[in-house]
């Protein structure tokens, strides 16, 4: 068409029409060339935990962003910017984007950049080769680059439950921006961290480094070799500018930071879990580095029915207060327990944690008389000696007396001078008495009697309460009460799984129920049963006294089988009109 066209145009030739062909032909190819979209990557060959810039450059007036979603299946995209450009082409304005987007890779391997969507065109692919990440397996040598992590665990070698010491350093020569430090993890392991991170610098491998120190206390659930996997920090290398930050370092310093991507990985750990010791009998098993049991108990003299409180805490180096068991206690006839909700406590040092369990009981006397609590042993494992020893609380004798006003007052003088006979008043010669003074006399001698008249009945009443209360709450209720308290024990003992303390609270439960047998141990105790339960405590006893290396009881089947058999006749016989008061702790 435009041959024709030209050849009909007076003055055109056959070299004319070649040339405007040619022009046009250019013009066409150029705004292909100005449309054109190109990308590039400037490393093709990095490692794990490395990172690569993709450079998108878009020549021509559409300059849409990319489309980077196919990009997240095989890299992380870190950060994206852009820029503009301007420029005058044949008369024409043309704009130039690029957009640059650091990518950190998932996975080691050969990785494919897709070809991706710009403003209706695509990039063509680029394939990047990714290195595996070398992890260090211990701690070794001295600090290099500009980052590095060195993670050391002590003891190297403990038992299953004993805690020990994981300990992080974070060297670094540069300034780091919104830096992120992962925790140390391992399977069949708990993990706590320990105090507040400490800052101080070292002079090492011939240079000032700033050092981080954190440290996490670790607690191995299961014997054998534990892995703990490496630690790994995420953050940014901060650079300034360089033309215009050199000639205003302190205006740049404020505007033109940036930040480069950087990961750094720790070594891994390693640490040698032993099993329980094939001796040990106790019914908790408390590794720890020392242990005490303290006991707080009021000054002062003891009375029936005033309530008294005794609190008894257990405390534990090397241990967390979930680890501590309940310290069991037994009353002696003629006292009342109710006890609180124990108050678990972990005090979280750079050393390790110390754990602490308190607990405290109100005591009720009932009865007057001189009570012993028998005493109080907790056996736990030295970590530092490895030898097994006892914390220990020696018995309590105390003397309970009668509340105030319980005994009768004395008899009047007068009375027990003449042995109860009434000798009638020797006359008196009469005194001269002055009115007013006599009025005033007259009184308060009756005052006198009508406080003492109040005194006196407040006192008879006293009693009369005190002598029916007894007989309320003896001695069916008495039993009652003592039983929900001890089966509550067997409950707590159950689910914790603490073979020792369930056995302590069933027997207490027989002596409660049957007074009159002599149940002093667990196979007593199963003749006294039927059902389920028999096998049960059968298999209890079998535990604490024929106990192999590695086995654990379980409660929870003894717990149902009890919770299914009827063992407290006594309790059931309790009259409507004399049931027992509800406990602090309803179940």
């Amino acid at each position: 068409m435009v041959i024709w066209m030209g050849a009909g145009i007076p003055g055109w030739g056959h070299n004319t029409i070649k040339t405007a062909l040619l022009l046009l032909t250019m013009l066409l190819w150029n705004h292909q060339v100005l449309a054109a979209v190109t990308a590039q990557v400037n490393r093709h060959n990095i490692g794990m935990d490395e990172t690569v810039t993709l450079s998108i450059e878009i020549n021509g007036n559409d300059s849409g962003e990319p489309d980077t979603a196919p990009l997240q299946q095989d890299f992380e995209i870190l950060s994206r910017s852009h820029s503009s450009s301007y420029s005058l082409i044949n008369g024409s304005m043309h704009e130039q984007a690029t957009w640059l987007l650091v990518l950190r890779p998932r996975h080691a391997g050969i990785l494919h950049i897709p070809a991706l969507r710009v403003s209706g065109k695509h990039t063509r692919p680029l394939i990047v080769q990714v290195r595996q990440a070398t992890v260090r397996q211990s701690p070794a040598g001295q600090p290099t680059g500009e980052v590095w992590i060195d993670m050391t665990v002590r003891p190297v070698s403990v038992r299953v439950q004993q805690e020990a010491i994981i300990t992080l350093r974070v060297y670094q020569s540069i300034r780091l921006n919104q830096a992120r430090l992962t925790k140390p993890k391992s399977s069949h392991a708990i993990i706590e961290r320990l105090g507040k991170d400490r800052n101080y610098q070292a002079f090492q491998n011939g240079q000032t480094w700033d050092v981080t120190e954190l440290r996490y206390a670790i607690f191995p659930q299961q014997h054998g070799l534990l892995h703990i996997a490496p630690v790994q920090l995420n953050g940014n290398v901060m650079t300034r500018g360089s033309g215009f930050s050199l000639a205003f370092p302190g205006f740049a310093s404020q505007f033109f930071q940036s930040g480069q991507p950087i990961r750094v990985q720790s070594n891994a750990a390693q640490l040698s879990v032993s099993p329980i010791p094939s001796g040990w009998k106790s019914h908790a098993w408390l590794p720890a580095k020392h242990v005490r049991l303290q006991e707080s108990w009021p000054a002062g003299a003891l009375r029936v029915g005033d309530p008294i409180t005794r609190t008894l805490t257990l405390k534990a180096n090397g241990l967390s207060s979930s680890q501590l068991p309940r310290i069991a206690t037994l009353l002696p006839d003629g006292l009342k327990g109710y006890p609180d909700q124990p108050v678990l406590k972990d005090d979280k040092q750079a050393d390790g944690i110390h754990g602490s369990r308190q607990q405290k009981l109100a005591i009720m006397p009932i009865r007057t008389g001189v009570y012993t609590l028998p005493e109080i042993d907790i056996t736990w494992w030295n970590t530092q000696t490895g030898k097994k020893e006892t914390a220990m609380l020696p018995a309590r004798t105390f003397r309970v007396l009668a509340a105030p006003g319980a005994a009768m007052s004395s008899p009047h003088p007068a009375l027990q001078a003449s042995g109860g006979q009434h000798t009638p008043p020797k006359p008196v010669a009469k005194k001269t008495v002055n009115p007013v003074h006599g009025d005033h006399a007259s009184l308060w001698k009756w005052l006198a009697l009508f406080f003492l008249s109040g005194w006196f009945l407040t006192v008879l009443w006293l009693w009369h309460r005190l002598c029916n209360g007894q007989r309320t709450r003896d001695p069916v209720q008495t039993t009652a009460m003592d039983t929900t308290v001890a089966r509550r024990d067997m409950v707590t003992a159950c689910e914790r799984h603490d073979a020792k303390a369930c056995e302590q609270a069933l027997l207490h439960i027989a002596r409660l129920l049957w007074s009159d047998k002599n149940v002093n141990n667990l196979a007593a105790f199963a003749s006294c049963c039927h059902g389920s339960l028999v096998q049960e405590i059968k298999s209890l006893d079998r535990y604490l006294y024929a106990r192999r290396e590695g086995a654990q009881w379980q409660g929870d089947k003894l717990l149902q089988a009890f919770e299914q058999t009827d063992l407290s006749p006594a309790v059931k016989t309790i009259p409507q009109d004399r049931q027992a008061l509800p406990s602090l702790y309803p179940d």
